[in-house]
């Protein structure tokens, strides 16, 4: 188990859109 939580990292922007949204989007549809 870790002591301390895991660092949240920086979204950068979708290099098409340039939106930070578009890029959670697409990693969250990745993971699944």
């Amino acid at each position: 188990m870790r002591r301390a939580g895991a660092a949240k990292r920086e979204v950068l922007p979708d290099p098409k859109y340039g939106s930070r949204l578009v890029a959670k989007f697409v990693n969250i549809m990745m993971i699944r």
